[in-house]
């Protein structure tokens, strides 16, 4: 069947497939001094359950495009404002495959709906790469979900660094088992609220 859905949702199913790998291929980069320092106090490596490095694609989970609403057949192209910010994300370091995948599939969405451009590497224009650390930790019965976000320039500086927290009633031997798909769209959501936050302030 022929694909009626023109080249600006073409462009927009690419993108999401790009940031699905993107969040995902961290594994073989050597972190800097910022990640380390970061990985450290989130103690990723020790954390059950987590990963530093996720292969979504080779894991087989579904990709989600952007714009194109479940059991559509053709899909409005984004229409972005002129001063949208151009983001690449990085691959996220510290959370499972399954988490990384619902993450990466709600940012793929919501990004294009804040008027937010997902560009597919660094080097491609990209106003600022946002990396992602995450840990999760079960103690008294709940499940504390830890995330931070760096948001670095095409230079490399750091310029800013959004975290929080997310908790949940449950908790097991993998704290990871008790974070449901909808708090990591949560977390999505919140952190791209807050990169807009401030990048209107620093406008």
């Amino acid at each position: 069947m022929r694909d009626r859905r023109g080249p600006g949702a073409a462009r927009a199913g690419l993108t999401g497939l790009a940031l699905v790998a993107a969040l995902a291929l961290g594994a073989c980069q050597t972190p800097g001094n910022d990640q380390a320092s970061v990985e450290g106090a989130l103690d990723v490596a020790s954390a059950p359950g987590a990963a530093e490095a996720v292969d979504i694609n080779a894991a087989g989970d579904p990709v989600v495009e952007p714009n194109v609403a479940a059991g559509a057949t053709a899909a409005t192209p984004q229409a972005f404002a002129a001063n949208a910010p151009r983001v690449h994300f990085a691959p996220v370091v510290g959370a499972p495959v399954e988490k990384v995948s619902a993450l990466s599939q709600r940012l793929s969405t919501a990004a294009p709906q804040s008027n937010v451009r997902l560009e597919p590497s660094a080097s491609g224009g990209a106003e600022h790469e946002i990396r992602g650390y995450f840990s999760a930790l079960s103690e008294n019965g709940s499940t504390t979900v830890i995330h931070v976000w760096d948001v670095f320039t095409p230079s490399g500086q750091r310029v800013h660094r959004i975290q929080g927290q997310e908790r949940v009633p449950g908790a097991s031997g993998d704290p990871w088992a008790a974070v449901p798909a909808s708090v990591m769209q949560t977390i999505a959501d919140r952190m791209l609220a807050d990169y807009l936050a401030w990048r209107g302030r620093a406008a």
